[in-house]
């Protein structure tokens, strides 16, 4: 099975070999979008770090299945517009504030 993330409306779930885990929205407190550049060919990976309420966290990179598309659904949860991710550098980060209810359209 193909490693996925999925963000839908009740938090930010990842499949891994065929098993689900995840954060329901109630104990996610924020997350943050930033770029590593991996040795030796400075390989670049983006990475999402969705913060949960005991200090745990998912990662979640641009290696995995629906990426793009959970990168915008965590914005559009946010109220915010989405970054433009190719133009991200290491010395950026992105915060993403997702405490609280997403905003009505």
């Amino acid at each position: 099975m193909t490693d996925r993330v999925i963000v839908d409306e009740n938090g930010v779930w990842l499949t891994d070999s065929g098993r689900t885990f995840g954060y329901p929205w109630s104990d996610v407190t924020e997350a943050s979008i930033s770029v590593m550049l991996l040795p030796p060919d400075d390989e670049r990976l983006i990475t999402v770090e969705v913060d949960h309420v005991s200090g745990d966290f998912l990662s979640i990179t641009d290696r995995l299945e629906g990426f793009k598309e959970a990168v915008e659904a965590l914005v559009a949860r946010s109220g915010g517009e989405p970054p433009n991710l190719a133009g991200l550098s290491p010395e950026d980060t992105v915060s993403i504030a997702l405490v609280g209810e997403p905003p009505s359209a």
